[in-house]
Order: structure tokens, then C-alpha cells, then sequence
């Protein structure tokens, strides 16, 4: 289970540290700095990683396509590979930053027939799907680990959108002063 801790640094800036577990490695450990601009409108998910990628394969305009169909065996190859895992490698005192995800709807045309190419039926379907302003390559990096679940920032309106099968926990990051 993903853990998170809130950490301050000698300047005030408060920084949210997320524990993520690997199920053959020691954690590994992602970082957001919490700030008062847009706060109100960002958050964090803890997505369950099998969906996630599902929904990422289903982004129609994706730029990333070749690595969202990738696997754990064609991952490594991807030429950021090796410094997203020596990024992860500096542990808890440098953590590297979430990804930043947005999520969306489409609409695509399923076309079916009753028999053969006869009694042609169209119906719309609606999908949702995740796409990446950045950490394509530090996702690869956590799913070709294995990693189970992992915590990402996001618009909070997209948040609210994602499947509730994809998403763990939404948690805003609206601060209260005490």
C-alpha cells in the first residue's frame, strides 16, 4: 500500500513524500510539492496500475502509444529507461516528482453485423482514457517493476472522472492553515 508523508523544507515549501512498494525491491519514492497556487484545483490519485495502463492504451491522440502498448520486456529499451531508474535509486531524501496525468472521454463507432456483411449496425460508445503532460517514462519505470499501485497528480475534475475501479484514492490538496 502506497504511504505518504508530508515533509517541510528549511524555506516553508511543503512537499508530500509517497512510499510506493515494488514487490521485488525495496520502495520507491515519488514527491509533489504542495503549493497555494491551484490547490484547490490539483490532486493526487493512487491508481491501481493494471487499469491505469488499460486506460492509457485507450488514448486516441497519444504521442506515447508506443510505450503505453508496451510491456516489461520492451520497456527497458525506451532511451529515458535508465535515468528514470537511477532517478528512483536516490531514496527518500531525493524523491522523484508524480506524473502529471489528465484524463478524458471519447466516443468511437462500434460497427457490427447480423450476418456477414449484412444488417449493418453502428452504435456510439463512450470510453474514458489518461493521457501525459510528463513521467511517461517514470510510469514504465514503476509498472515494468511490477509496481501494484502508484500515486499520480491530476486536474481535480479528471480525478473525479476516472473509473472507480482505476482509482484508489482522490485526495485534494486544499490546505488548511491551523
Amino acid at each position: 500500500m502506497v504511504s505518504i508523508t508530508v515533509e517541510e523544507n528549511s524555506w516553508g515549501s511543503r512537499f508530500l513524500i509517497f512510499s510506493v512498494p515494488l514487490p521485488n525491491h525495496p520502495p520507491v519514492f515519488m514527491s509533489m510539492k504542495v503549493t497555494e497556487y491551484n490547490s484547490d484545483k490539483s490532486g493526487v490519485v493512487i491508481v491501481d496500475s493494471e487499469k491505469f495502463l488499460q486506460l492509457w492504451r485507450n488514448e486516441p491522440y497519444s504521442i506515447h502509444r508506443e510505450q503505453a502498448n508496451g510491456n516489461p520486456e520492451t520497456w527497458p529499451n525506451d532511451y529515458k529507461y535508465l535515468a528514470a531508474a537511477k532517478g528512483f535509486s536516490h531514496g527518500y531524501d531525493n524523491p522523484v516528482p508524480l506524473a502529471h496525468v489528465s484524463h478524458g472521454k471519447g466516443t468511437r463507432t462500434i460497427v457490427s453485423y447480423k450476418f456477414l456483411w449484412f444488417g449493418r449496425c453502428e452504435r456510439q460508445e463512450q470510453f474514458h482514457h489518461v493521457g501525459f503532460t510528463n513521467g511517461v517514462t517514470r510510469t514504465i519505470w514503476l509498472l515494468s517493476q511490477g509496481c501494484a499501485a502508484f500515486p499520480i497528480e491530476c486536474e481535480m475534475p479528471g480525478a473525479r472522472e476516472l473509473p472507480p475501479g482505476v482509482r484508489v484514492v482522490v485526495a485534494s490538496l486544499k490546505w488548511s492553515q491551523a
